[in-house]
């Protein structure tokens, strides 16, 4: 029996896939992400926050040194993961940091202190320092997962940008913010997608197409605003539509849930016991049939559409 052997670092892959050691380590390392801003957030804030900045950039050394050290010997997806975590510590640190200089606001509690409703620059400059910093660490490793902390700070940013033009801006408006804020992460995707770089693309829009979801969800959930199950529909059908054509799986994704959710909405407001789910088996087998139309025909539209468009 030929004896199992692990191959050495310098074979290891540079891009992760869905195996066992890939979920391992992604999902340790967004754990190691949460857990650690978590003993930071449990640190006194006494001393200006000096300890709060201490045992964040402790932290963010020690990340940083790991992923140092392991993409250097070929480890890349590891590595990677290690430059993400260090990300997420970018607002840890800026906490100590601004409650060093003293610029962190002073005079309220955590009851109080609400930066979705009350403008804090404090706060939005975390934010913007975090995309950067984002951006830099992914430019030096060129592991695509850092720039979902990126986007999603980009969200966290604007929601807190919010109130210096709304003065307590409602739950509606924060869902807007959301729209407003994913319609842009997608628009870069998109032009990243032109630029051939599509795994860099990808978390944009993730994360841009998700946060149009929550926003078109909290319109149609929270307000029940019959617009809105309309505009869930119309966007989802041309998300689903375009999926193909832009050989995007995540807009299929997005694009069926957008689609069929309102679809069952209106079938349940207006059919019976029967009717109901007799209607839902007819829409479910359009979807699959939908499905057999695209693989057929998706690809030939998606080069005319490249094409055309230069895409």
């Amino acid at each position: 029996m030929q004896r199992l052997r692990i191959p050495p670092p310098d074979t290891e892959e540079r891009l992760p896939r869905f195996d066992t050691p890939n979920v391992l380590w992604f999902f340790g390392a967004i754990a190691t992400a949460s857990t650690s801003n978590a003993v930071v957030a449990a640190v006194h804030s006494s001393g200006r926050g000096v300890w709060i900045f201490l045992v964040a950039l402790l932290f963010m050394a020690v990340y940083a040194a790991a992923a140092v050290e392991l993409r250097a010997s070929r480890w890349w997806v590891p590595g990677g993961l290690f430059a993400f975590v260090v990300v997420t510590l970018v607002p840890a640190v800026g906490v100590g940091f601004e409650r060093l200089i003293g610029v962190w606001p002073s005079g309220v509690s955590s009851a109080s202190f609400d930066p979705f409703q009350d403008f804090h620059g404090s706060v939005f400059a975390l934010g913007l320092v975090t995309m950067v910093v984002g951006l830099v660490v992914y430019a030096l490793v060129r592991f695509e997962f850092v720039l979902a902390a990126v986007a999603l700070a980009y969200v966290l940013t604007v929601e807190w940008f919010l109130p210096a033009v709304d003065n307590h801006p409602t739950g509606g408006d924060h869902a807007t913010a959301f729209l407003v804020a994913g319609a842009v992460l997608v628009l870069v995707g998109l032009l990243l997608d032109s630029r051939a770089k599509r795994r860099a693309a990808f978390w944009f829009h993730v994360l841009g197409l998700g946060a149009v979801a929550a926003g078109l969800v909290y319109f149609v959930g929270s307000q029940h605003d019959a617009g809105a199950w309309v505009a869930m529909l119309v966007a989802g059908a041309i998300v689903l539509l375009l999926a193909a054509p832009l050989r995007r799986a995540t807009w299929a994704v997005y694009g069926v849930a957008g689609g069929y959710a309102p679809l069952v909405h209106y079938i349940a407001e207006g059919g019976g016991r029967v009717q109901i789910p007799l209607i839902l088996v007819f829409v479910s087998l359009a979807v699959l049939f939908l499905g057999i139309v695209m693989h057929r025909y998706g690809a030939a539209w998606g080069a005319r559409l490249r094409a055309r468009y230069r895409f």
